[in-house]
């Protein structure tokens, strides 16, 4: 039986060393058959703008783990939609509360 996770991810790329091996266990979890999904929120947004080009977004692609940015966060960096990494969706805080209700395992890292 495939399980659902959504990781919230609050931690800037650039700033924090530990962003890579949660993104390595989001892969694993991936590649186990699990349905992984990525939400960026706070100052992890700040790595979404285009030409800022983190490779980790399109490995995280590959895996088909969805990843997502956070609309108020955005917002609040003056980052615009049109301005995100292709592989990084905007989305609204309520997926949050979408994936509890669904049961998925949500994990604040």
């Amino acid at each position: 039986m495939k399980k659902n996770y959504l990781f919230i991810q609050s931690q800037d790329l650039f700033y924090e060393a530990r962003t890579s091996t949660q993104y390595k266990l989001a892969i694993a979890l991936a590649e186990a058959q699990g349905n992984v999904s990525i939400l960026l929120v706070q100052n992890a947004v700040l790595a979404t703008r285009k030409g800022v080009n983190p490779a980790v977004y399109a490995d995280l692609h590959r895996h088909n783990i969805d990843v997502y940015a956070d609309e108020l966060s955005l917002n609040q960096r003056e980052i615009s939609a049109d301005n995100i990494n292709e592989f990084v969706k905007p989305a609204p805080l309520n997926i949050v509360i979408d994936a509890m209700l669904n049961g998925d395992k949500v994990v604040w890292w």
